[in-house]
């Protein structure tokens, strides 16, 4: 039974892992929800259970103004979904157990400039 409420939110995320061989892996997704300590992303890119990640998450302004709110930290896959009946639909759940692992920082561009620049930014 989940500890926290997850609100569902659709907001590309960017995030990283390190494979075998120290070799570094990156996806992109959109969040299917989020919650406090964590998130369930959809994704063509699979990271294994239980790996640690780096997550960037962009959050688009609730004002009108042109700010996007970036949540960035570390997290661990918890649970990798592979659904059989849309192969291309995948996505798994991350969780954080230390909530100062994450950190929230404004980004003041266009949306699909802080997109782009955020996928390089690793």
């Amino acid at each position: 039974m989940r500890k926290e409420i997850r609100y569902r939110l659709d907001a590309p995320a960017v995030f990283s892992w390190e494979g075998a061989g120290h070799k570094r892996f990156q996806g992109e997704g959109i969040t299917r929800d989020v919650s406090i300590q964590g998130a369930f992303i959809l994704t063509a890119t699979m990271p294994p259970p239980d790996c640690p990640i780096q997550l960037d998450l962009l959050l688009p302004s609730l004002t009108g103004v042109k700010f996007m709110m970036r949540i960035t930290g570390r997290a661990r896959v918890i649970r990798v979904e592979h659904p059989s009946t849309n192969i291309w639909i995948r996505g798994f759940a991350v969780v954080t157990d230390d909530l100062n692992q994450w950190g929230l920082m404004p980004m003041q561009a266009e949306p699909e400039v802080a997109l782009v620049g955020a996928g390089r930014a690793h």
